[in-house]
């Protein structure tokens, strides 16, 4: 394929606008073909207060808030068809067989609820939502066959027996078609038919909208557009419905900060008319979009444009004061260079130089008539005007390009150029040239051509400054100033300025000019030749100017006040006048894909008014007559959504601004949040958090924050946004606490403290307890040792009184038995002894016997001692047994004693079988078993 036919397949791809600016040409970005937004089937467009962009498509519910998407499928994985926004919280959505509304909650995600349980069971089977409208407290839902009526509470149903087509909303009223048939209003859950309406039976009317105050276009299928007055349908603009008809007119918006219309279409893309129908663009797949097939357009809240595709989405974005040609194709064609010269339209690129007569530029498909011209095959660095002719600096040297287009080479240069200028010098007309190897000189008046050759170091760039001296640039080794000599063929001198002689000097000094002065930029830093000291000093007005602007390439001069700067990403348009400098306007170029050429960054100057920004695939038209563009660019700041700690844990945006207090444990935070209108403006983020990061952030597209482990404290974090052209938003400032850890808290230290006291209480109690129990362990062993002394004493007492009762029970015994022993003996005498003179005696011993053997102080005696040994033993036996006898008591001390009935009798001197008889009477008066023994009952008796 030749050069020629590949660059006009070039430029057809690119958007249609001229350099005459008739009409401002947006700049169309088409999403990447992935699983989300762009490969699917988009349905439905709708935008909310904060300027996140939401897209109903056959995948589902898509969120896009200019930074990040989010997909949010249907329970039932249903394609969504239709979508409505009520704020940012609440969007209302229509699918087949299904009809609901998300609501976001406090983690910042949506969560559908299905209204299909308000309508009766199998009610929307096989019906498809195409439309929905939010009319203050109601929210219509409309499908092929009915229009639902949703007020919050309840849903009623509107039909009609043919059905309807789309229920569309013009200023604050609602248009349906009954399927092909007549125009309806729909006001008050009724339908009002449109007189006249009756001739659009058999047509699909599609589109409907406003025209002027009161007046409506409506547009069919077919094409045709009428203009209804609200009496009379009239045909709109002929050729427009020729042009649209047979290309299936599908939707339409009205901008109404352009003043135009957009139509979108199934076969051939998007069509932007003005009031009168005049075709201004037109987005189709051979310039500008994925494919033709328009399904809804969509206004935003910056009046660009969102389209909606049968497979994938675009975004036609208009910038004040800038029109775009852009290759959508991956076409490598990179512009250098532009000019206007002989009302032709010049373009350099890095294949050769195409070209159009201005007037074409008016047309339509303007660059079906760019064309290319022969012999400039090749790279194209520079176009120069001197004298009303046209040089083209060429890697084949240096072209003339004659008003014929043929190509001449005015000088036998074997070598590349790469810029071209003309002076004065000592009173003669001369050109520099400089080339890849040498600086040419070349007298304009005698023709010759002279090479310099006495700097050692290749030389990229030139200027002159306004004491006649040459400035020329090396690659990468600072700058030279040159004075010619009388007959031009050699330096009289140079002197050399940079990092060899001056280390304060960056290594690479570019030459760059600025309301007529030269000065040289090296690592973002002005520097200024100072005359009186003869060395390059830091321009502080200009370093000033420029302080937050990074990655400076290039100034290039518009007039002599106003010149183009550019970095690597971004052109900024300032004023200097040698006291004054300041931005005007900034652009960044870097934004959807669009580029400079690297090393080579470039701004042609085209007129006064035009300026064209050379890109690597195309070029931007800057227009300054265009209106003003504010210096003091309004951002938003972003939007707190919500704050997620460690465990998930997420306070909602309603909490926010109050005082947040975060468990030490969820000390993992994230903080969410999002950016008005993120994607139209191209912003980034910036934020700091107070204590933690010792500077800003760079900018980043990213809509969330995470900080790990942030230590138990007070924060404050800041968030602003910026367009990356050193404009900034106010910042938005959330405050947060993370709560200490359990032991770091006052009521740890209460219960410490509590904990402390008790322990010390504890130590004392427990030291009181011990020296308690010491004291009382030494109480009882003194206690017991008392106590074993007494029971010594008492046992010494009982074995003391057991001595004396079994003595003195032993002594009334042994007496008595003495005594009877006596009396028995006595017995014997007195019977063997008849003396009568002895009998007296006799009775008289008797007697004294008698008395001694019955006496009761001996009983006492013996009871006392009893008594003290079995203390209380008689009382309880006369409480028991109150019959018992004083002998029945004596019998029981015996019996208590366990003494045998022999020392029985002898002790209460009685026979045994006295003895006997008597036990037999105190078991029956002490109602004694048989089988109880006497003794035993006794021993048990205290």
């Amino acid at each position: 394929m030749s050069i020629q036919r590949h660059f006009i397949l070039f430029i057809l791809s690119l958007l249609v606008i001229t350099p005459s600016i008739a009409h401002q040409k947006p700049y169309v970005i088409n999403f990447a073909r992935d699983k989300y937004h762009a490969a699917n089937k988009n349905w439905t467009i709708g935008q909310d207060e904060k300027g996140i962009t939401y897209f109903g498509n056959d995948i589902g519910l898509l969120e896009f808030d200019g930074i990040e998407w989010k997909i949010y499928q249907m329970p039932n994985f249903s394609l969504i068809r239709s979508l409505a926004v009520e704020s940012h919280s609440t969007i209302y959505v229509g699918a087949l067989g299904e009809l609901g509304r998300w609501d976001r909650n406090q983690a910042g995600k949506l969560q559908y609820t299905s209204f299909k349980n308000m309508l009766p069971p199998k009610s929307l089977e096989n019906e498809s939502f195409w439309r929905i409208w939010i009319d203050n407290d109601k929210v219509y839902f409309q499908s092929f066959s009915n229009i639902y009526v949703y007020d919050h509470h309840t849903i009623q149903q509107l039909t009609t027996p043919k059905g309807f087509l789309l229920l569309t909303k013009v200023r604050n009223e609602y248009w349906v078609q009954e399927m092909y048939g007549s125009l309806y209003q729909l006001a008050n859950k009724q339908l009002k038919k449109i007189k006249g309406s009756e001739f659009l039976n058999g047509t699909l009317t599609r589109v409907i909208l406003p025209y002027g105050k009161e007046r409506y276009l409506i547009g069919t299928s077919t094409g045709e557009i009428y203009l209804y007055d609200r009496k009379n349908f009239i045909p709109w603009n002929n050729s427009l419905s020729k042009l649209l008809n047979g290309q299936e007119l599908n939707c339409g918006i009205y901008c109404a900060k352009r003043n135009t219309y957009y139509l979108g279409t199934q076969l051939s893309g998007i069509y932007e008319v003005d009031i009168q129908g005049n075709v201004l663009n037109h987005f189709h797949a051979a310039n500008s979009l994925q494919n033709n097939t328009i399904l809804s357009l969509y206004e935003d809240q910056q009046n660009n444009i969102w389209v909606a595709m049968d497979r994938g989405l675009a975004y036609i974005r208009y910038t004040n004061k800038l029109s775009y040609y852009h290759t959508t194709e991956g076409i490598s064609s990179a512009v250098y260079t532009a000019t206007l010269w002989n009302d032709y339209l010049f373009i350099g690129t890095n294949q050769g130089v195409y070209f159009v007569h201005k007037e074409k530029t008016k047309d339509l498909e303007m660059f079906s008539s760019m064309k290319f011209l022969k012999g400039t095959e090749g790279q194209v660095w520079a176009f120069k005007q001197i004298d009303g002719q046209l040089f083209c600096c060429h890697n084949k040297g240096l072209l003339e390009i004659r008003p014929d287009f043929s190509i001449h080479q005015p000088y036998r240069i074997d070598i590349g150029v790469f810029k071209m200028l003309e002076t004065n010098y000592n009173e003669k007309e001369i050109n520099i040239l400089v080339t890849y190897k040498e600086v040419y000189i070349i007298n304009k008046e005698t023709k010759d051509v002279h090479i310099i050759r006495e700097i050692p170091d290749p030389i990229n760039e030139a200027e002159i400054d306004h004491l006649g001296n040459i400035w020329l640039g090396t690659v990468n080794n600072g700058v030279y100033k040159c004075r010619l000599n009388e007959e031009m063929n050699a330096f009289r001198y140079y002197t050399y300025y940079g990092h060899k002689k001056d280390k304060t000097l960056p290594k690479h000094l570019q030459i760059c000019k600025a309301s007529g002065r030269i000065f040289f930029l090296g690592n973002d830093q002005f520097y200024a030749y100072n005359e009186n000291k003869d060395n390059l000093q830091s321009s502080p007005l200009l370093n000033q100017c420029f302080k937050n602007i990074n990655s400076l390439k290039r100034i290039v001069p518009i007039n002599h006040e106003a010149s183009w700067a550019i970095t690597s990403s971004s052109v900024y348009r300032f004023f200097y006048d040698g006291y004054i400098a300041r931005i005007q306007e900034a652009y960044k170029i870097e934004a959807d894909n669009l580029s400079l050429i690297t090393a080579s960054e470039n701004i042609s100057v085209l007129n006064d008014s035009l300026s064209l920004i050379c890109l690597d695939t195309g070029f931007i038209i800057h227009n300054s007559q265009k209106s003003k563009q504010s210096n003091n660019i309004s951002l938003t700041p972003p939007n707190l959504e919500y704050i997620r700690t460690r465990k998930d844990n997420s306070i909602n945006n309603n909490f926010l601004n109050k005082d947040i207090k975060i468990a030490y444990q969820d000390n993992t935070v994230t903080i969410g949040f999002s950016v008005n209108d993120a994607f139209a403006k191209n912003l980034f983020v910036e934020y700091l958090l107070e204590d933690v990061d010792s500077t800003w952030s760079q900018a980043k597209k990213q809509n969330y924050i995470s900080y790990a482990r942030l230590p138990h404290g007070k924060y404050t974090l800041r968030l602003h946004s910026t367009d990356g052209l050193n404009n900034y938003s106010d910042d938005t400032i959330i405050h947060f606490r993370i709560l200490p850890p359990w032991y770091l808290t006052s009521w740890w230290y209460l219960v410490c403290t509590l904990l402390i006291i008790a322990s010390f209480f504890a130590i004392f109690l427990l030291m009181k307890k011990r020296l308690q129990a010491k004291n009382l362990k030494r109480m009882k062993i003194k206690e017991t040792e008392f106590l074993r002394q007494m029971n010594e004493q008492l046992q010494n007492e009982i074995e003391r009184k057991n001595a004396e009762l079994f003595t003195q029970t032993s002594f009334i015994i042994q007496k008595n038995e003495l005594i009877l022993n006596l009396k028995r003996i006595v017995d014997e005498i007195c019977s063997k002894n008849t003396q009568k003179a002895l009998i007296p005696l006799y009775q008289k011993i008797n007697h004294l016997l008698a008395n001694n053997l019955n006496t009761e102080d001996d009983w006492k005696i013996f009871l006392i001692k009893f008594e003290q040994k079995h203390h209380n033993f008689f009382k309880t036996l006369k409480e028991h047994y109150p019959q018992l006898t004083t002998n029945d008591l004596r019998l029981c001390a015996c019996l208590k004693l366990n003494m045998d009935t022999k020392d029985t009798a002898s002790l209460m001197n009685l026979s045994i079988r006295s003895i006997e008889n008597n036990r037999y009477r105190l078991r029956k008066k002490l109602n004694l078993k048989s089988t109880q023994n006497l003794n035993d009952f006794f021993l048990t008796i205290n």
